[in-house]
C-alpha cells in the first residue's frame, strides 16, 4: 500500500517533521556556540540528548533560557534540561556547562 503522506502521521509526529525540516546541529561540550558560527541566524528549539545544563540567548527580544531569565550575553544560571525535553524559542547562542553534555539545536534560519 502506498504511503499517504502527511495524513499518515499523528499531530505530534507531523509537528516533529516540521521542526526538523531545516535540519539540526549537535552541540556538545562546555562553552558557547553561536548561530553565526554555524552559518545560520537562529535555532528554533533545543532538545536535550541526556540531561544538560544549558543557557540559550534569545534572538531579539524576550527572556533568555536561564534561571533568572535575563536578556544579556553572560548573566544567568544554567537551566537543567532533562533528557528528551524540548525547549522552543528563537535562540542565537547556546551555552553548555559540562563537556559530556549535548543538545540538538533545530535550525530556524
Amino acid at each position: 500500500m502506498a504511503h499517504k503522506g502527511l495524513r499518515e502521521f499523528s499531530g505530534e509526529e507531523a509537528g516533529g517533521l516540521a521542526l526538523g525540516q531545516n535540519g539540526f546541529h549537535v552541540i556538545k561540550g562546555a562553552g558557547t556556540t553561536t548561530a553565526s558560527s554555524k552559518g545560520i541566524t537562529y535555532w528554533i528549539a533545543v532538545k536535550a540528548n541526556g540531561a544538560a545544563g544549558v543557557q540559550a540567548r534569545s534572538y531579539g527580544s524576550g527572556d533568555d533560557l536561564a534561571e533568572d531569565g535575563t536578556q544579556s550575553a553572560s548573566a544567568g544560571n544554567n537551566m537543567e534540561v532533562a533528557d528528551g525535553d524540548v525547549i522552543y524559542g528563537v535562540f542565537d547562542q547556546i551555552y553548555m556547562d559540562q563537556t559530556g553534555e549535548r543538545v540538538l539545536a533545530y535550525i530556524g534560519r
